[in-house]
Formats: structure tokens, sequence, C-alpha cells
């Protein structure tokens, strides 16, 4: 039987292997860990199914349709989930487009009135409210549903700045250097406990592509663990929310969001290679976790503020 190992798998099929440990923790795919061996390994059925849920997530279907459709195995499971996406789909385009009519019917009323100072967008409110209560579909636009409409448009614009303090931590890398697997009750027995959403555990994207775990701990604190640790320097991130299964994209999105700034720029050298690493610190609760195996997560890339110069 051919293995391939996770490293090439992550590196063939370019998704995370964060990403694909969610995978098997759902129960969409397998894995084997022969003897001997550090790394995962998947076979050739493993690696079938895999490109098939990556082909179904770039499609947007969310993952507990993928994994209803392979438990049934039934085509007619499959056609309902693409006819659910497409009728979100058209809620969101409807939606959009009614945004863009109410845009742009400000903006022309603007140009009509001939207004020129921005303490006049008062009076344009009123009137335009007025407009809106007398067109056709006066009964379904008001500005508490273009407040929905916006939100909706913008939910994946969600990005927030945060400075991060320093602080020690104890890592998921052994003394011998080898990563363990990630698990929130890694370090348990030790006393040290990770809450979701309180800055106190991250996951870190290391440049080889493993993922380290990091949980803080007091800065006197005498390591008699198996674990290495470190001096976490901090500093500036962007960050974002997401689902795992969109944690690839998330990254993805969120550099472009940063590449596209004004004021920041990520924190890289002049060869393009990160100053600090990427990483996401899991925000749901571990018991809804448990409940649903449903993970959130904020994701964090590593900023700094343009100079004076590159802003001009």
């Amino acid at each position: 039987m051919n293995l391939i190992r996770i490293n090439d798998v992550v590196e063939n099929l370019g998704i995370s292997s964060r990403t694909l440990r969610y995978y098997e923790q759902v129960g969409l795919i397998w894995s084997e860990h022969p003897e001997n061996k550090s790394q995962r390994y998947y076979d050739s059925a493993a690696l079938e199914r895999l490109k098939q849920i990556i082909v179904l997530r770039k499609l947007q279907i969310p993952v507990k349709d993928i994994i209803t459709i392979f438990e049934s195995e039934s085509t007619a499971t499959l056609i309902q989930a693409f006819v659910s996406k497409l009728e979100s789909l058209d809620r969101e385009i409807s939606s959009l487009s009614e945004l863009r009519k109410i845009v742009d019917d400000f903006l022309n009323k603007m140009t009509m009135s001939g207004i020129k100072k921005i303490s006049a967008i008062t009076l344009l409110y009123e009137e335009t409210e007025k407009r809106i209560y007398t067109t056709e579909k006066s009964e379904s636009v008001t500005f508490e549903k273009l407040s929905e409409i916006s939100r909706e448009a913008l939910k994946l614009h969600d990005v927030r700045v945060i400075r991060l303090p320093q602080m020690r931590v104890l890592t998921s890398r052994s003394k011998t250097g080898r990563a363990e697997e990630l698990d929130e009750n890694l370090f348990a027995k030790y006393g040290f406990i990770s809450e979701p959403g309180f800055r106190n555990c991250f996951f870190r994207k290391e440049p080889n592509g493993e993922w380290v775990m990091l949980i803080k701990i007091p800065q006197d604190y005498e390591n008699v663990t198996g674990y290495i640790d470190e001096d976490f320097s901090g500093g500036l991130y962007a960050i974002t929310t997401s689902f795992m299964a969109d944690m690839d994209d998330a990254f993805i999105l969120l550099r472009e969001w940063i590449n596209n700034s004004d004021y920041y720029k990520i924190d890289a050298d002049s060869e393009g290679k990160l100053q600090r690493d990427e990483m996401i610190e899991e925000i749901m609760p571990w018991d809804i976790v448990a409940e649903f195996n449903l993970y959130q997560q904020d994701v964090f890339v590593p900023i700094m503020i343009k100079n004076e110069k590159e802003q001009d």
C-alpha cells in the first residue's frame, strides 16, 4: 500500500496540517501512524476523499453537509446541498444588489442637490428615508433593512488590529525537538489550562508547516515538563474570525486585506520572510466544541505600521 506523508499532502494540495487534523476529527478522512514514524500518512483512498472535500469546500458547501453527503453516498443528498448553496447565493446577491441600488440613489441625490458640505448628510438621511418609504419596495426596504444588508455584505471584512503583550510560554515541542500532536489538554497535568478567547493559548504555524501549541506560563515558572519553553515577543497583529474549515482561506483573505491597507504591512523582511509567525487562537468554548465538533478561531497575521514615506 502506497502511503503519502502529511508534509507532502500539505505541499501538494495547499491545505494546512491543522485543517487536515480537523477533517480527521469530524470523521471525514483518516490517516495511519506507522511505527517508528513521527508523521501521519494517508493512503490513496483518503487522498481521493480529501480532494473531493476540497472541491466541495471551494464551492462553500458547509462541513456538516459534506459529512451528510459522504454518510449517505446519495446523489440526491449532493444535489440538495448544491440547491441550498444556490439559494444562499441568491439571497446574498439580492442583498448586495439592494445595497448597491440604495448607495447609487444616495449618490445621485447628492449630485443633483449640489451637496458640498458633509453636514448636509443629515438632511440627505431624512430625504432618503422618505424616498425609501415611497418606493415600490417600501414594505421591504427600510433603514433597519439597510443595516442588515450592510452587515451581511461586510461579514468577510471583520478585521481587527491588536497588540499582544510579551509573555513566557510553554510549547508543544518536546525537549527532544519533536512537535507533539495538538491537544488542548496537553499541559493540564502541569496545571496549565487553555481558555478559549482569553489570549492565554495559541497555535503557531511554523515555517516548516508544523503547528505548535503555546500556552502562557508564569515568568518565574521552573520548567519541570518535557517541553521547551520560550519568551513570546508579542507585538502587533491583524486578526479575523473564521471557522476551522475556512481557516486557510481566512489567512489568504487577511493577508490581502493587509496588503491593501494604507496603514499596515505584513511584518516580513525584504525577501518576504515573516519576522513573526502566523497563529490562531481557539475562541469557541470547549464544551461547545465537544458537543458539536465545531471549531471557531481568531486568525492572526503579524503586522507593522507603515512609515510616513510609505503612507505618502
